[in-house]
């Protein structure tokens, strides 16, 4: 570039030496070349030429599109709830101990409930067993599931409680509680269940039978054979250890002999009986019933009656 400039010079310099020498005298010609020589030298010492290496590979242009930063996810909620109406049912099947049963103050022990899922949906350690109200007795507040229980199995749910100091009946309610919050009971009516217990500081004075529940069973279901057998079961629970005597008494007078039953701990025990009735005997009604005796004292006490009915007179 540099040498290209000063030829262009060099040139400029040849036209005007001629036109001097064309139009004016050698001494006006001589201070024009001086002064056009000049100029020229002092323009090409103020505009210096700079020189810069060139890369070997040419550098690529930035792209205008950036990629977005990918954000943090946000915390997680809770489930929804499944449309299906029928997804959470459950149903008590036992518990242990029964209700009633009686403590000293401050006596610990264990609430253990026999749930069934009898839902659509699978439980899971997603579901919670939830303290819901009256006597906590102890306890946490939620406890969650030990294992998983698909719809039809049952779950027994264990917890530790412990009796209040003071003397008094006290009752501890739950309910469970699925992923999306929901509560539920068992039954028909999704009723919270719950431990039920007695406090005394002499418990031993108040042991007794606190129960019986009746069970009557026809063999056969249907029909009128020549003889139909009715077996009563009579479910008997106590609310702490416990001995006694029973006998079963009848509306024909036809009692049975009296047995001794022993509870070791508050728990329950079923006893049966069968009575015959053949066809053509009496239509009318006929009753047993549980009786709790005592010799020493000569105490009976009666749990109700089982009505049972001749449906082939």
């Amino acid at each position: 570039m540099f040498e290209f400039r000063m030829y262009k010079i060099l040139a400029l310099l040849t036209c005007l030496v001629l036109v001097a020498s064309a139009c004016g005298s050698s001494a006006q010609n001589d201070a024009i070349i001086s002064t056009a020589v000049a100029q020229t030298v002092q323009a090409g010492e103020s505009n210096p030429v700079l020189v810069t290496a060139s890369t070997d590979t040419p550098v690529p242009a930035l792209d205008a599109t950036l990629t977005p930063a990918i954000t943090p996810t946000s915390e997680p909620t809770a489930l929804s709830a499944p449309s299906d109406p029928d997804c959470i049912h459950a149903n008590l099947i036992s518990e242990y101990p029964p209700d009633g049963t009686i403590y000293t103050p401050g006596d610990p022990f264990t609430k253990t409930w026999s749930i069934q899922n009898n839902g659509n949906c699978t439980w899971d350690s997603t579901y919670k067993l939830i303290f819901w109200s009256g006597d906590q007795m102890g306890s946490s507040s939620s406890y969650p599931l030990p294992e998983t229980v698909v719809p039809g199995d049952q779950l027994d749910i264990t917890i530790n409680l412990q009796a209040p100091q003071a003397d008094g009946t006290y009752t501890s309610y739950w309910r469970l509680q699925t992923p999306w919050n929901a509560n539920f009971g068992v039954g028909q009516y999704s009723q919270a269940f719950y431990a039920n217990i007695v406090v005394f500081k002499k418990p031993n004075r108040h042991f007794g039978i606190t129960n019986v529940t009746y069970i009557l069973e026809r063999n056969p279901p249907t029909g009128c054979p020549v003889n139909v057998r009715y077996r009563v079961y009579a479910t008997v629970t106590t609310n702490g250890p416990y001995e006694f005597s029973y006998f079963w008494d009848q509306s024909d007078q036809n009692e049975s002999a009296v047995k001794a039953m022993i509870f070791y701990e508050a728990g329950s025990k079923t006893v049966s009986r069968e009575w015959m009735i053949g066809r053509g005997d009496s239509p009318n009604p006929r009753w047993m019933e549980f009786v709790e005796t005592d010799p020493a004292t000569q105490y009976f006490k009666s749990y109700g009656k089982t009505v049972i009915l001749n449906n082939c007179p």
